[in-house]
């Protein structure tokens, strides 16, 4: 058997959450070596003692790996994978951009337009039925058309109606809103104060019926529905900029992201200043290892330490303790790529065989490519 000196291990889920192996794969000819029904420490220190060629290995951030391959040899360069890295800050700028920014923000600059205010204020103060005047103008444009002469159908094309409607508007001899107001309505604006106060629905008939309120109980219900939703049309909106956000940081082709970011709303960043101290963070790190400068790390780490955040801070504190696979990750040319594709295969075959097959035929399907 020939030397194997570069190595990459990852593991793969039997059955995800409780029971996982592990795959080593020759770096050199991306094909599989080994496979193990486990991923604890001492089988895998076992069955890299049984290769001491082996000089390095790529992995992801797994403690466990780090661990197996220091006991089985110090003298293993162990090697971070780039894209596990770049994840782990993604999903620690994630928690802080969800942790900085709430869920519906509600900026103090933000106003509803004065001509829609206008309007639904007005119509908070008028009756729920709000178009029975364009109703009666269309009734009496009907009812001057047939007069001057013209028929039926001829009308119904001029106002866009059907000629039933036609028909219905030319018997109509009193407004609609005669017909369907009641006095009950008189309440409206009442209600729509009392609304306006926060009250509940009980308050709101307890102080109707004392002002001489006598319709029944689905009356008043209905008008406290209509001033609900007016009042609610009223409110600021809440303004939702989170995944937003964390896409344009995360953009590595964007080099606009403060104004953009900017553009959200003229506070935005004046209200979240560690949103701009993120960016500049994310995007240092991301041309650190692009430009394969692993020297600059130490001092990235140090330049950034002052950022107040737990999920940047367990960030920073990952990185020191694998410091040195992160550097020879960011150094050299080796990654994992090869292991997760090689994943990959080894589920599809797992699925093919799915609960007909033991762990031995498994291992000799992916083996030898069958």
């Amino acid at each position: 058997m020939r030397a194997l000196p570069f190595v990459g291990i990852d593991d793969f889920a039997f059955k995800k959450r409780l029971s996982y192996g592990t795959i080593f794969i020759d770096l050199e000819t991306n094909k599989p070596l080994g496979l193990i029904p486990t991923r604890d420490s001492a089988e895998v220190t076992k069955w890299l003692l049984g290769h001491p060629e082996i000089c390095l290995i790529t992995r992801d951030g797994s403690r466990g790996y780090a661990k197996a391959v220091h006991d089985a040899s110090p003298t293993i360069q162990q090697v971070a994978d780039r894209w596990h890295v770049l994840h782990q800050l993604f999903e620690a700028s994630k928690k802080a951009i969800y942790s900085c920014i709430p869920r519906k923000w509600n900026a103090s600059s933000i106003t509803v337009d004065k001509k829609v205010e206008t309007t639904l204020a007005q119509e908070s103060d008028s009756v729920p039925w709000n178009r029975s005047e364009e109703r009666w103008q269309r009734i009496q444009q009907s009812q001057q058309l047939f007069s001057e002469g013209y028929r039926v159908a001829t009308i119904a094309r001029k106002l866009g109606v059907v000629r039933n409607t036609v028909y219905s508007d030319l018997n109509q001899t009193v407004s609609p809103y005669e017909e369907r107001a009641s006095p009950d309505t008189a309440y409206y604006p009442l209600v729509s104060s009392l609304v306006k106060d926060k009250m509940s629905s009980d308050q709101i008939e307890e102080t109707c019926r004392s002002q001489g309120y006598t319709g029944s109980l689905d009356t008043l219900t209905g008008m406290i529905t209509s001033a609900r939703n007016r009042s609610a049309n009223l409110e600021t909106p809440g303004l939702s900029f989170r995944q937003k956000t964390l896409r344009l940081l995360w953009n590595p082709d964007n080099e606009d992201v403060l104004e953009e970011l900017q553009s959200f709303h003229p506070d935005f960043l004046s209200t979240f200043p560690q949103i701009k101290e993120l960016s500049k963070l994310i995007h240092s790190f991301r041309s650190l290892i692009k430009e394969k400068a692993a020297d600059q790390l130490p001092q990235w780490i140090e330049n950034h330490k002052g950022f107040e955040n737990k999920s940047i801070q367990s960030f920073f504190q990952g990185v020191k303790n694998d410091l040195d696979a992160i550097l020879l990750g960011i150094r050299l040319h080796w990654s994992n790529g090869p292991t997760e594709g090689n994943v990959n295969r080894l589920k599809t075959l797992k699925r093919l065989m799915y609960g007909r097959a033991s762990f031995r035929v498994l291992e000799k399907r992916v083996l030898y490519h069958l």
